[in-house]
């Protein structure tokens, strides 16, 4: 087959020499290397002769059935008759090349997903009715998407190699493609079937092996340490697992998900922090368990990439961890606010752990049909097979805190939940992180389910967004989050720019967090600044952050409430913020003069402006204190 030529090529590539001495992380990167002959030969001999994926192939049908039978599958069954009738979405030249003629890169985005969307949603109805249907309709989808003029991203997209490079949108599109083979089998005609298994070589298989034996640039996330490391391996992998009839052919996949699937790893902190937020979280590790359950599969639980990682039970906690109160999480870095886990995840954790982690009781996955991986995987539950003892343990217990000491980041609750009371999150880190903010000493104030103060989280992408210009966004910048504002200055971009952590003092009582945020600065003559945290536990609990500054020279200084509730005014010192259902007071002080309040509406998402409240004291001064204190109105 094609992989063996360029397979030969790559065992005679020498190894890249030297690494990094600055970062820790990048001391652990693996770098680009000759695919290992050896470990090929280690992986082919345990490899199962069949082809595998996620679900079923159509023939099989006790779980089919059982599916269809239940009723709950019967919105893709509507959804597919409507497309046998229109056709899948037709693609749009002047969507797909808005990334350059109007900065848009969302819209081709989008057509692109609508376009495989639609041949998910006639596989599903396929597989559940066996009554070959759709399969027609199945099969122009194909003809179409395997012709389609590129299956990269706009914002990726280049006339040389727009129709050979693995990224986001090439690697779910391949894996697609694989599994509607895989489940639709000898239903689909052998000539489409040989066209499709071409376009994976040409648009997936090759282009990544060529980097591999020339380390040209196409595909920098092999040594990334992003979501977009494990999303792409996890694509083009399990897509090989799905259609090559060769073992070698096969096992040099998985040599190389093997290899750089570390990478991925590496860009968690040893505390199970990950830089990227939630949603990025759901979509990195999400992949990442995907790869690892169709190895596990290929392999009879011969290649397990959880196994031997200790980190992996820490990054599992990420998610219960990041909980503040109520099911309501900080949408740090590029999350919308209110995102929640992925309930997918929640539940192969919890089974394939042993972590009984928050929901998993309630988590029902029967009737998504979003894709045909991640809502096949939990329809057809390998891993509960392959790890039977590893049963949920019982319930771990309220927690009053969670810390990551590595990445300065603390969520603090109540004594106990109940309505109205009040929990935070509060965050250290530096601005050279995954999905950066410029957001030290930023914080999210849950009162009841509600966030009434924080972090304003995502707006809509744009070109502008992973350039050079991405900090002229206030939303992104450190200007839209409730952080000092020193002269007009934001804080700077770079690892630079830290939060040192000065004292962490945590109590049943109270919990104390202290950090120094001088370095964020480029202000000439700043002689120190602090950020502290105190969250008191009682009747009603209160949160107060006490900023502490000291200039050569007079500077005007303020901090921000950042806030999608309405703010009120009611004293010279205090404001109300009132959310859908509940209710926080704010109140500050100075021992430094007059403050005053200026409020702005930021829009720069207009589905969901905010307003930036100003608390600023009114003259310049060298030094000086100001504290805010939040507390929930019952």
């Amino acid at each position: 087959m094609k992989v063996m030529f360029l397979l030969s090529l790559c065992l005679l590539i020498p190894t890249l020499a030297g690494k990094a001495k600055v970062d820790p992380v990048k001391d652990k990167i693996v770098r680009i290397a000759p695919v290992d002959n050896k470990r090929v030969a280690e992986i082919t001999s345990i490899l199962n002769d069949q082809l595998s994926g996620f679900g079923q192939p159509y023939w099989n049908r006790e779980t089919w059935d059982k599916l269809k039978s239940s009723g709950k599958y019967n919105k893709v069954l509507k959804e597919a008759d409507r497309i046998v009738l229109q056709g899948i979405p037709g693609w749009d030249e002047d969507l797909y090349m808005g990334m350059f003629t109007r900065g848009d890169s969302q819209s081709g985005k989008d057509m692109l997903s609508r376009r495989i969307r639609a041949l998910v949603s006639l596989v599903w109805a396929e597989c559940l009715t066996n009554e070959s249907k759709y399969i027609g309709a199945v099969e122009q989808a194909l003809k179409e998407i395997i012709n389609q003029k590129t299956w990269v991203n706009p914002r990726n997209y280049n006339e040389k190699n727009f129709d050979g490079l693995v990224e986001l949108s090439t690697a779910s599109y391949s894996h697609t493609i694989a599994q509607t083979l895989y489940l639709l089998d000898d239903k689909l005609k052998s000539g489409i079937r040989d066209e499709a298994i071409n376009a994976l070589y040409k648009r997936a298989f090759e282009p990544l092996l060529r980097t591999i034996q020339t380390k040209n640039d196409d595909h920098g996330w092999l040594t990334g340490t992003n979501n977009w490391n494990a999303v792409c391996l996890s694509g083009v992998t399990c897509a090989a697992l799905l259609v090559i009839p060769s073992k070698e052919e096969r096992a040099v996949f998985v040599s190389i998900a093997e290899r750089y699937i570390k990478n991925f790893v590496a860009g968690f902190l040893d505390d199970g922090y990950c830089t990227e937020g939630l949603s990025y979280f759901n979509y990195g590790f999400g992949r990442y368990t995907l790869l690892r359950e169709s190895i596990l599969k290929a392999t009879n639980g011969k290649i397990d990439l959880f196994s031997d990682n200790p980190k992996i039970a820490n990054i599992a906690r990420f998610l219960p961890n990041m909980e503040i109160i109520n099911g309501t999480y900080p949408a740090i870095a590029d999350c919308r606010q209110y995102s929640k886990p992925s309930s997918g995840i929640l539940r192969y954790l919890s089974w394939s752990l042993g972590e009984d982690l928050p929901n998993y009781g309630s988590i029902a996955l029967e009737g998504r049909t979003n894709d045909l991986q991640e809502d096949l995987m939990h329809a057809f539950p390998y891993f509960q097979k392959i790890h039977p003892s590893n049963q949920p343990q019982s319930p771990k217990e309220y927690k009053l805190r969670s810390w990551f000491d590595v990445a300065g980041v603390l969520t603090v609750r109540p004594e106990r939940t109940h309505p109205h009371s009040m929990g935070a999150t509060l965050k250290g880190g530096n601005n050279q992180e995954h999905h950066n903010h410029n957001d030290l000493g930023s914080f999210t104030i849950v009162v009841g389910n509600e966030i009434l103060a924080g972090d304003p989280g995502l707006i809509p992408y744009t070109a502008k967004t992973f350039s050079s210009q991405r900090y002229e966004y206030k939303t992104l910048g450190s200007y839209g989050h409730p952080v000092p504002l020193i002269s007009g200055k934001q804080q700077r971009q770079g690892a630079g720019a830290m939060a040192e952590i000065l004292l962490n003092d945590f109590t049943p009582h109270e919990d104390v967090l202290k950090m120094d945020l001088s370095s964020a600065y480029e202000i000439p003559g700043i002689k120190h600044l602090t950020r502290e945290f105190r969250y008191s536990r009682g009747e009603t609990e209160k949160l107060q952050v006490t900023d502490q500054f000291e200039f050569s020279s007079p500077e005007l200084f303020e901090t921000a409430l950042i806030t999608r509730g309405v703010g009120k005014v009611i004293s010279d010192s205090q404001l109300l913020v009132e959310g859908k259902t509940e209710k926080m007071l704010v109140t500050f002080t100075s021992n430094r003069g007059d403050i005053f309040i200026e409020s702005e509406e930021i829009n720069e998402d207009t589905n969901a402006p905010y307003s930036r409240i100003a608390i600023r004291i009114r003259n310049p001064v060298k030094n000086g204190k100001l504290t805010v204190l939040f507390s929930p109105v019952r």
